[in-house]
């Protein structure tokens, strides 16, 4: 009897090809990379761009004279109204002692003008009170002669009419004079024009005289100062400019991709140049909402945004 054959062995497996898997890990690695990629750039975005911002103050003076005094320097820190520097004042103050002595004037003659409305008015009570006769007069003799045509002769009573009429005339032209010292005066203190622009004028040479101390408006870091003692300084014209390095940000530019969870007040890491190895946090004060694609930046419009990533 014959013993069955044994049975055929496996075929042997190939080697797995070393460049092939190491092509697969390449792939998965990729693939890992930019998924990475796309939700780091929507969760923890980050940008290059960006830059720190403060409010940039041109310094001028607002009246126009030779400058006497500097009391600041080029990079020296300066708090809120503190003095910069000073403007002679002979000429302003000259105006101020003119403007005061134009309202004093002002006020004598309303005072004046008044007297004059006072006596105006007196003249019309008399002229009034002349009516008030003159038509009692009138009236009695009107009666008599209706009753007695023989009473009173008829001239007498013409005369009475007469009488009446220009006591009326009288009170007439009374109460105009009356009108016309009022309009010569110009109303009350309170309503009177020319007393209000001589008022004024008193203001306006005091708080020009004031300007002639310029102060800082907020505090800052002068820089670019431009002026010494005796050099003429125009009003508007800056002669220096304050940094508010008080209050300072940075005006990050990001993608869209980045804004999916940025909001105010938001944390930030932030790191300068300036300082390497150093992270500081923040937070979002605001986001734009809008940018400009075109060429140039005009005041009043958006900021534009170079994308550095294309």
């Amino acid at each position: 009897m014959s013993k069955p054959a044994p049975p055929a062995a496996p075929p042997a497996q190939p080697e797995p090809d070393p460049a092939r898997k190491g092509v697969r890990w390449v792939v998965l690695l990729i693939v890992l990379s930019l998924a990475w990629y796309l939700l780091a750039d929507r969760y923890t975005p980050y940008t290059q761009q960006a830059r720190v911002d403060a409010f940039v103050i041109p310094v001028a003076s607002e009246v126009s004279g030779r400058v006497t005094k500097v009391y600041v320097g080029n990079n020296q820190d300066v708090q809120a109204g503190a003095v910069l520097f000073d403007v002679d004042p002979g000429h302003y103050r000259i105006a101020l002692d003119r403007a005061r002595a134009d309202l004093d004037a002002m006020r004598r003659q309303i005072g004046a003008s008044t007297a004059g409305i006072d006596a105006a008015q007196a003249s019309l009570r008399a002229a009034q009170a002349n009516e008030l006769k003159a038509r009692q007069d009138s009236s009695r003799l009107e009666r008599l002669y209706r009753e007695d045509r023989g009473t009173i002769s008829l001239r007498r009573l013409e005369i009475a009419r007469a009488s009446l009429e220009q006591a009326i005339s009288q009170v007439a032209a009374a109460r105009a004079e009356v009108q016309r010292a009022r309009e010569q005066e110009g109303g009350s203190d309170e309503d009177n024009a020319k007393l209000r622009s001589a008022a004024a004028a008193v203001e306006k040479a005091e708080l020009d005289l004031a300007n002639t101390q310029v102060r800082a408006r907020s505090a800052g870091l002068i820089t670019d100062l431009r002026t010494d003692t005796g050099q003429f300084a125009a009003a508007g014209k800056p002669v220096m400019t304050l940094i508010s390095i008080h209050d300072v940000w940075i005006s990050a530019e990001m993608t869209e991709n980045n804004l999916g969870h940025i909001e105010p007040g938001t944390p930030v890491g932030i790191i300068l140049d300036a300082l390497p190895g150093r992270i500081f946090d923040g937070r979002v004060r605001s986001v734009g909402y809008g940018v400009n694609v075109g060429p140039g930046t005009p005041p009043g419009t958006l900021p534009t945004v170079q994308n550095s990533r294309d």
